[in-house]
């Protein structure tokens, strides 16, 4: 086979299974905010993911990188030997790395496995996400306790949602009453995020 310097020599395919777009359109804000893909020499679209192609392994490592510290993701590389060339001892490879990204996203809420609830604290189990970065951040709906799930330990136990936004419904709080808040503790995370725990009617 000949070998054509001018095909991709990387490709980066990103991964998620839910059935939903939120991620991704999170994700190609970060890539045009950042310009992660001015190197890719193309980029196509899949129903369950997106593949960059780039015409070395570090400009796809790059990439890598870029989605790496931006989401919960794990990945796997492989290499396809394209040439080789006994005469001068020159190979040519096609490497692929693909990156799964966590299937949890925010509003989703989430049933916590008992193990990993009792590691971080006795959190939970029935708990919020508030927000997804490199970790998954979550709130126990009953204390308003948060914690920070890194990639390592989402990983260990990789649990999914009970149900995510689309299973959300608007209405209209007419009143609130807030809570005497000695029955539970406030983080400063929860205070950040402008939550806290109150009644309504």
């Amino acid at each position: 086979a000949e070998w054509t310097p001018h095909t991709w020599l990387s490709r980066v395919q990103v991964r998620q299974r839910v059935h939903h777009k939120r991620t991704f359109l999170f994700l190609e804000q970060m890539i045009l905010k950042h310009n992660a893909h001015e190197r890719a020499i193309g980029i196509v679209e899949l129903a369950d993911g997106v593949d960059f192609h780039f015409k070395s392994k570090s400009h796809g490592n790059r990439m890598v990188d870029f989605v790496q510290n931006n989401f919960v993701c794990k990945f796997t590389k492989s290499s396809q030997l394209v040439t080789h060339d006994p005469r001068n001892n020159s190979h040519h490879y096609k490497h692929t790395t693909i990156l799964e990204l966590a299937p949890i996203c925010r509003d989703d809420l989430v049933l916590l496995p008992p193990k990993c609830a009792k590691e971080i604290g006795g959190i939970g189990p029935i708990v919020l996400v508030y927000k997804v970065t490199t970790s998954v951040h979550i709130v126990d709906i009953h204390t308003m306790r948060t914690h920070e799930i890194d990639q390592t330990k989402y990983w260990r136990y990789t649990f999914l949602a009970c149900a995510g936004r689309e299973r959300l419904t608007e209405f209209v709080v007419l009143n609130l009453e807030d809570l005497d808040q000695a029955d539970f503790s406030v983080s400063r995370a929860t205070i950040k995020q402008k939550m806290k725990m109150v009644k309504y009617r």
